[in-house]
């Protein structure tokens, strides 16, 4: 649920967008604005809404999973799901100001989607990848938050191993956090290189958006 929640923010995004394009289109023909406005005003309108939706979302499902209870490690978590599902609405609209058809958006905004999941570490393990495609870890910003989020829960944790475990290895094969986050190669980064690179990304997706709206004609196609 928590991989394919930012995927509903994507459609939600394109689907408002194009829903605006036609009066975007007809205005800006009339000359009653320039792309600056209607980009500034575009971005922060979202912010309200997002944060409340990512409210709503968050705090309920941080404590039904059952996740560390301490402030610090609640407030991480809030920060960086409000980053990655932040960066799923600007690249809805850098791919919203790109294709002007609906349909097409969709695909392209589920392909890449898909790509940057595939590549964070959720569903395949980041050893696992082929090498030739490997550094796609790098574009992904699920990745980013994946393994921040992941780092936030797992550090200073210490875990048991039943008989039967130690039996078969002679010592608990995952005894804490750390080794955990290193088998599944979520430890590289610290927290604040993941923080710098969401940032970087969202900002990427917002000029890529603020090109695309004043470079490609915004006409509204069926």
């Amino acid at each position: 649920m928590g991989g394919l929640y930012p995927f509903i923010v994507i459609l939600d995004t394109i689907a408002k967008f194009n829903a605006e394009r036609e009066i975007f289109y007809r205005e800006m023909e009339d000359g009653l604005y320039t792309t600056g406005p209607y980009f500034c005003s575009k971005v922060l309108s979202t912010l309200p809404f997002h944060t409340a939706f990512l409210v709503l979302y968050t705090v309920p499902m941080y404590w039904l999973a059952g996740l560390q209870p301490t402030v610090e490690k609640f407030l991480g978590n809030c920060l960086y799901t409000y980053l990655a599902v932040y960066s799923s609405r600007c690249m809805a609209m850098a791919i919203s100001a790109a294709v002007t058809n609906f349909q097409v958006a969709a695909f392209v905004a589920n392909l890449l989607f898909t790509v940057f999941l595939l590549s964070s570490g959720f569903i395949i393990n980041l050893e696992s990848l082929w090498i030739g495609v490997r550094w796609l870890k790098w574009t992904s910003y699920l990745k980013w938050s994946f393994q921040a989020l992941n780092q936030i829960e797992f550090t200073g944790l210490e875990f048991t191993c039943n008989t039967t475990l130690r039996s078969l290895y002679g010592e608990c094969p995952i005894a804490n956090g750390t080794v955990a986050l290193k088998s599944y190669d979520l430890d590289g980064e610290a927290l604040w290189e993941c923080l710098s690179a969401l940032l970087g990304i969202i900002l990427l997706f917002l000029l890529l958006c603020f090109i695309f709206l004043k470079t490609i004609k915004q006409k509204p196609k069926k």
